[in-house]
């Protein structure tokens, strides 16, 4: 099973990319907290066996939220619609839109620790990252992120190791 949990986690990756914005065809309105959040991710954690679309999912919804934190402009049409109750003002959607990005991440990366072999794992996270790094980089608000996450990475490559000295 661990090639079909593998090919459910790419599968929802590709599908989790693009689902925030599914609002935009239906009642809720550009930018709906349902869509613009880690909830789908964390709705497929119901069952055991749609762990492995989870993860894939939140790290699609992750990369989709992390570029949308990054809009022209914080108004109107960019700000977070909560059912009921109207637009966040601008800082509470950049703090939305942060927050659940982070969280839809951090789920994706526990779960690919936990359900997948090292091997397969690290072949996911380059997927991802391919896959990711096309998508921000023809998507509004992406090059700051994959700017962000190219810092990251060099900071974390820099870290020195836990090893002792001898």
């Amino acid at each position: 099973m661990p090639l079909v949990a593998a090919a459910l986690t790419i599968l929802a990756f590709t599908i989790g990319l693009t689902l925030p914005d599914v609002d935009l065809h239906l009642w809720l309105g550009h930018r709906s907290a349902m869509t613009h959040s880690a909830l789908p991710a964390c709705l497929l954690l119901t069952r055991r066996h749609w762990q492995p679309a989870a993860c894939g999912m939140g790290a699609g919804i992750g990369l989709h939220l992390a570029a949308d934190t990054f809009p022209n402009r914080m108004i109107g049409y960019a700000t977070i619609k909560l059912p009921f109750v109207g637009a966040l003002s601008p800082g509470a959607s950049y703090a939305w839109l942060a927050i659940n990005a982070l969280a839809a991440i951090g789920v994706a990366a526990w779960l690919a620790r936990r359900l997948h072999a090292p091997v397969v794992a690290a072949l996911l996270t380059l997927a991802v990252s391919v896959v990711g790094a096309g998508y921000l980089w023809r998507t509004d608000g992406g090059w700051p992120v994959l700017a962000i996450a190219a810092v990251a990475a060099w900071l974390v490559w820099r870290r020195p190791s836990a090893s002792p000295q001898p």
